[in-house]
């Protein structure tokens, strides 16, 4: 029998990927393939289409093919019209996040499902105790968590220079869509009690040391992300896809946070060089992605990490939802979604840790 598999996708990348303002119904098997065929030849189109449909100028298949290649009949749903009696004996949920109920429900029924992971791992806070309960400390910057009820102090340990940012987020932005903040130490404790009384009740604010590097390899540029991309299969340790990172190569604009004492993430590191790198050289790199085992199942994600002086990585963020898996940092390997997507279809039912 042909399974049928339906990939899950977040209401407003699906709405992209098919180019469209809107989008609320779930695609047929036929009416999925006729976008392939759109879509693929399309080289303009939003990264959401290249992890979808594909993209022929970037040699990227796309998770439709590939698993149309394995035999399956695929449909598209946004998220928001999930439920418990989908019609699908595979869901791939790489694409967006899935309640734990739901999970649940679908488990119960012995669906596949690929691509999960827990909702709470939305939060950096939760990926930050989860790494340090497996020992991972030392590899997380000195930071702190405040709600609207704590204690308006900064760790005791001076930092001169600290980044602001909500639990939730990526690229640089908060969960509402502004930008994180760059504070001077002396600035931020002055101002950090009128900050929390903002806060909302449950919301969190994080204020973290601000991670300088010294990186020979980038001209001893101050401030230097690497993104990592990371293959998670059932029962197995989370693993690097190959050798190669991206590495994103920032000088700091010291005199203008002297100046305004506060400036944004995005004004104070400007606009970065990116080149590739390999993960070959960097300390600790194994014990770190060994800390990582709480992400369990079959799921990609990019881990951002940055390395001081002291050669120890330090953990920044993951995005299971990153914006470059489309793109081929290691020469020797297709694009990781072509990859993912390749796996069998049988052998890797999501097995929570």
């Amino acid at each position: 029998m042909v399974p049928r598999l339906c990939i899950a996708v977040a209401d407003e990348m699906l709405a992209a990927a098919l180019g469209l303002p809107a989008f609320n119904r779930c695609l047929s098997p036929q009416e999925t393939l006729r976008f392939r065929e759109q879509r693929y030849r399309d080289g303009n189109s939003a990264y959401p289409a290249w992890y979808l449909f594909g993209c022929q100028a970037k040699a990227v298949d796309g998770m439709v093919e590939i698993y149309r290649r394995q035999g399956a009949d695929v449909f598209l749903c946004p998220a928001g019209l999930l439920s418990e009696n989908i019609a699908a004996e595979i869901i791939d949920a790489q694409l967006c996040s899935l309640p734990e109920p739901l999970f649940a429900a679908w488990q119960e029924r012995q669906l596949a499902v690929f691509g999960y992971l827990p909702s709470a791992y939305a939060a950096k806070t939760s990926l930050a105790k989860a790494l340090q309960k497996l020992g991972g400390a030392r590899f997380l910057p000195l930071q702190q968590s405040y709600t609207r009820n704590s204690i308006p102090q900064l760790p005791a340990i001076y930092r001169p220079v600290w980044l602001v940012k909500s639990a939730y987020g990526a690229a640089g932005r908060n969960r509402d869509g502004t930008p994180y903040t760059v504070w001077r130490q002396e600035h931020l404790q002055e101002m950090l009690p009128a900050l929390l009384a903002e806060l909302a009740d449950g919301d969190e604010l994080i204020c973290t040391e601000f991670v300088f590097t010294c990186d020979p390899y980038a001209g001893f540029a101050d401030h230097v992300v690497h993104k990592m991309h990371f293959l998670s299969r059932p029962g197995k340790v989370p693993a690097p896809y190959g050798r190669y990172c991206q590495r994103f190569i920032h000088r700091c604009r010291h005199e203008l946070l002297a100046e305004k004492k506060v400036v944004t993430l995005g004004e104070f590191i400007g606009r970065p060089e990116i080149v590739s790198g390999t993960i070959d050289e960097v300390a600790a790199f194994a014990d770190l992605a060994g800390c990582l085992s709480f992400l369990s199942g079959r799921v990609i994600f990019s881990v951002d990490f940055i390395i001081p002086p002291d050669g120890i990585p330090r953990f920044l963020e993951i995005n299971k939802l990153a914006a470059t898996f489309a793109d081929a940092f290691d020469p020797a390997l297709p694009p990781l979604i072509d990859y993912y997507a390749g796996l069998s279809l049988a052998a890797e039912k999501h097995k929570p840790a």
